[in-house]
């Protein structure tokens, strides 16, 4: 009896001892929508820069590596327009700073590990053009906005197999590829083909790719002309003047309230009124 219960004992503790196999699903819908969580996007006057921060964040229990994200400009919209910013794009501009794209709208970003639960800082510079020969924008009373989409790839560990995993934002599909890849309510389709109501297997065919495994979100940042400051001025100066009339006016009819105030705004109204009197056209006599 002993030897079995020795060879049972060694068969636990061997057990313990040996690397567990990854249950982490890394397509679970919950957790790719946090991968990316955007921070700050800026809104910024024709000419200016601004920064878009975000986080990387791994929601995953197990560690990842090879990561890679892209991040694009791909899309120019105001109310009334809706234009892909794409290889027919005929503007210099909006660029992404230091991008070594060869339209300067791309940003990568690599790591060689990303560890479990880890959040990652990350930021690119938006630089824009004053003119409009060099980039559209909105005008003081309508937005612009650019849109900006993420690709983001890395390989994790699923049991035994290091695998490769894929997630883009929705910003690479049309719309009407996005609405022919929608999983109707009453008759969902099941993994590896379907994700919540979406068929990623159905949108990386579209892409051309062998696999989707979720969607992470886009973003956006805004251009448009500033709204000018003269006018708040001007407003601010006209409400002091007729502020000081209305005293002058007071003052004028409480006479002895303001001695000195009365007796200079009567000779200021004299001084207007010889002035103004050699302007003035004289009317023809009647007759």
């Amino acid at each position: 009896m002993r030897a079995p219960a020795l060879a049972l004992a060694a068969l636990i503790v061997a057990s313990l001892l040996m690397p567990s196999a990854s249950a982490e699903d890394f397509g679970d819908v919950s957790k790719v929508n946090k991968l990316v969580r955007i921070q700050d996007t800026p809104e910024l006057a024709p000419g200016d820069s601004g920064r878009l921060d975000f986080y990387l964040n791994s929601t995953y229990t197990d560690s990842i590596s090879d990561v890679r994200l892209n991040a694009s400009i791909y899309r120019y919209a105001t109310i009334d327009e809706s234009v892909a910013v794409d290889g027919s794009w005929p503007y210099a501009y909006p660029q992404i700073a230091g991008s070594t794209s060869s339209d300067r709208r791309e940003w990568v970003w690599t790591a060689p590990t990303v560890a479990a639960g880890e959040s990652d800082p990350l930021n690119f510079t938006i630089l824009t053009a004053a003119g409009s020969d060099d980039m559209p924008h909105g005008s003081i009373f309508s937005q612009s906005s650019y849109f900006v989409r993420f690709w983001l790839e890395f390989n994790g560990t699923v049991g035994a197999t290091v695998t490769r995993f894929r997630m883009v934002s929705f910003g690479f599909f049309t719309r009407a590829q996005w609405d022919a890849a929608g999983v109707p309510l009453a008759d969902p389709c099941n993994l590896p083909d379907c994700r919540g109501f979406v068929n990623v297997t159905m949108l990386a065919g579209f892409l051309g790719v062998n696999r989707i495994d979720g969607i992470i979100p886009d973003t956006a940042f805004g251009v448009k002309e500033p709204i000018p400051r003269w006018p708040f001025y001007l407003l601010i100066v006209l409400a002091a003047f007729f502020l000081v009339l209305a005293f002058l006016f007071w003052v004028e009819e409480n006479p002895g309230a303001y001695p000195r105030i009365e007796t200079w705004w009567a000779r200021t109204r004299g001084r207007l009124a010889r002035t103004i009197a050699p302007l003035r056209r004289r009317r023809p006599p009647k007759g």
